[in-house]
């Protein structure tokens, strides 16, 4: 048949068209897809009338298929059920069989604290997904709609209707100094005492600027960069061994706090809490294979980000 007649085909003529192959019957064949006799002769007309073909002829035995029939007959049977096979698979997941590969964009402080029990988990329940880790894209809803990136772990402050946002948890800044850092007295870091320190850049993404310095200008002030790097886990290593001060979460800082001889400190000036996000696009929203692994990322970052939070003081 020719590709164009596929226009003109009602999918409910191809299934009609199985039956009556199996029956020999428009009778039987119209109580089985509870359709009038009618209904199934009008609809076998245009079947004919699509096809050019008569497609069945009648004899006293009932409806002998055409030679064309014949070989259509197994075409349309074999395409119905890959149809219903991968129609019925999207509500049918299991763990243990799955084989898909997500492609997860984070920071590798990001990674490193969660990867571990993320992979652990997928090798006891689902040993055919890997994961694909990757760095923060420069634009977020581009790399998930073309499908560079399913699901991203970071700040996000897009706004695409077709992008969907789970907050993960919020994130307080501070300040990492060396732990015998002149600057820092027993007040902790004045902002004449910021100002007048070298800084360390981390931008993931590779842009100028940051939330920090925004707020800084809407101050009327601004810091010196003295370095920009792409990853996290360098920063408090750079600290450790100079007198630049480093600017970012609650829960990477503290970290390092007795692994490193640096010590964290509340911000001189007025910054708000932030939120880290998960993201993935709305073409992968409704996947049941992807809304698993979805959750059991959430389910990771819960359990790691609980053992980050620093406990409450005491009354």
């Amino acid at each position: 048949m020719a590709k164009d007649h596929l226009r003109a085909l009602d999918l409910n003529l191809l299934v009609l068209f199985e039956k009556l192959v199996e029956t020999r019957s428009v009778a039987r064949s119209a109580a089985a897809l509870a359709m009038t006799p009618s209904a199934a002769s009008h609809a076998l007309t245009r079947l004919r009338t699509t096809l050019g073909d008569p497609l069945f002829v009648r004899t006293p035995r009932g409806l002998v298929p055409t030679p064309f029939a014949e070989t259509l007959g197994g075409h349309v049977r074999e395409a119905l059920s890959l149809l219903d096979k991968a129609l019925g698979a999207k509500g049918a997941f299991s763990p243990r069989s799955a084989s898909a590969t997500y492609k997860v964009a984070t920071t590798d402080f990001g990674a490193k604290m969660v990867l571990p029990s993320l992979l652990a988990l997928l090798e006891r329940e689902a040993p055919g997904i890997e994961v694909v880790v990757g760095r923060l894209p420069v634009d977020t809803d581009d790399a998930l709609a073309s499908g560079r990136v399913d699901l991203m772990v970071g700040r996000y402050v897009g706004s695409s209707p077709e992008v969907h946002r789970k907050v993960l948890f919020k994130e307080e800044l501070k300040v990492l100094a060396h732990r015998d850092h002149e600057a820092a007295g027993k007040e902790g870091l004045s902002l004449d005492a910021y100002l007048a320190c070298g800084h360390i850049l981390v931008s993931p993404r590779g842009r100028p600027g940051s939330p920090v310095d925004a707020a800084l200008a809407a101050l009327g002030h601004s810091r010196r960069v003295a370095v920009r790097i792409p990853e996290l886990l360098l920063g408090p290593h750079l600290v450790s061994e100079s007198r630049l001060l480093l600017t970012h979460g609650m829960r990477l800082l503290s970290s390092f706090e007795g692994i490193l001889p640096v010590r964290a400190h509340a911000l001189p000036f007025p910054m708000p809490s932030f939120d880290v996000h998960l993201v993935w696009h709305a073409r992968s929203h409704a996947d049941p294979a992807f809304t698993w692994f979805r959750k059991r990322v959430v389910a990771v970052h819960d359990e790691a980000y609980r053992a980050m939070t620093p406990a409450s003081p005491s009354p």
